[in-house]
């Protein structure tokens, strides 16, 4: 790919980077972000709150990198990179714990499943962002592939802010297909403009599409089988 082509690759993916940063924000301003200006109940727990600041610092990490890159300035990138490594641990960690905890409490989204059977999605949800998160270290070495683990990983934690977006707008009842759905129209626009600007799809983006397909056939599954149901039970007891 020539210059040009690069810098507008790279300008591409911030751009997408910063959709995403700008989702999460409004999904989350109702019940997090802007909570205290606008006093919406109930009040936060601490493992929220830590949820949160970590959440929103791994946000801006990226999209940090996201900008460092499309400016060329490599260097400072991968410098920060460990830093985005560790915190994105603790991210991972910390939403685990959040899902569990939400699962224990009886907590779930209006319109959703049983807590124990809504606990499916963060949890499948975050392995799937872990496993292209995994994928993108994997591939440091060759940055065309890096880059793309790493938005489609973005483009996985979204689906808690979509939710919110279609709750806020009254539709409880389609709100978890409404956020997946939007997860798999980002990844889509990405591989459009591979296919528009290079002719192809990189395979990083397929194999990202096979991951987004198992995790969501997984929800499916967990949803309506009375199976996941006793592995709930235990992993929250535990």
């Amino acid at each position: 790919m020539s210059a040009a082509g690069n810098t507008r690759e790279r300008g591409f993916f911030l751009l997408l980077a910063g959709l995403c940063v700008l989702t999460v924000f409004a999904g989350f301003a109702p019940s997090y972000y802007l909570k205290n200006v606008i006093h919406a109940p109930p009040p936060l727990s601490a493992m929220t709150h830590i949820h949160g600041v970590v959440f929103t610092a791994w946000v801006l990490v990226f999209l940090t990198q996201a900008t460092l890159i499309s400016r060329g300035n490599a260097a400072l990138h991968r410098r920060i990179g460990m830093l985005g490594v560790m915190l994105f641990g603790v991210v991972a960690t910390v939403g685990v714990a959040t899902a569990l905890n939400a699962g224990r409490a009886g907590h779930a989204p209006p319109g959703a499943p049983p807590p124990l059977v809504f606990m499916a999605l963060p949890l499948m949800g975050i392995a799937a962002t872990v496993c292209l998160f995994v994928a993108a270290i994997w591939n440091r070495s060759r940055s065309e592939a890096h880059m793309r683990y790493m938005l489609a990983a973005l483009f996985s934690m979204t689906p808690p802010a979509t939710d919110r977006l279609a709750l806020a707008a009254g539709y409880p009842g389609v709100s978890i297909v409404f956020a997946l759905v939007m997860m798999d129209v980002l990844l889509g626009v990405a591989m459009l403009y591979d296919y528009i600007t290079l002719k192809r799809i990189h395979p990083a983006y397929l194999w990202s599409a096979a991951v987004f397909l198992v995790t969501e056939a997984g929800v499916a599954w967990a949803f309506h089988s009375p199976a996941w149901l006793p592995f709930a039970q235990f992993v929250t007891q535990s």
